[in-house]
């Protein structure tokens, strides 16, 4: 995950956002997102790699009911973006 971090540095350090339910996440929706960020998927099932979380300036999950550990890394996607666009997006 070198590249995601010399990425971030090359863009003016945008703080990398991880999005897994591991432990020390925090619910998308209660933590507001940064305007200007990365966000990092993990795969459907494991999530993110230990070395992707150990990447991620923060990490951040989708609340689920149940015990569910995966969703799918597309849907996953288009909840955290709508969050963003909640949070960074005037409304008019």
């Amino acid at each position: 995950f070198s590249f995601v971090r010399e990425t971030a540095e090359k863009h003016a350090g945008l703080p990398i956002i991880g999005v897994d339910n591991a432990p020390g996440s925090h619910p998308v929706d209660a933590v507001p997102l940064p305007a200007s960020c990365i966000l990092l998927f993990g795969q459907e099932g494991p999530g993110l790699t230990p070395e992707a979380v150990a990447a991620a300036d923060r990490l951040v999950e989708i609340r689920q009911f149940g015990s569910t550990r995966s969703i799918n890394a597309a849907a996953a996607a288009a909840i955290v973006m709508h969050e963003w666009v909640r949070v960074n997006v005037p409304q008019v």
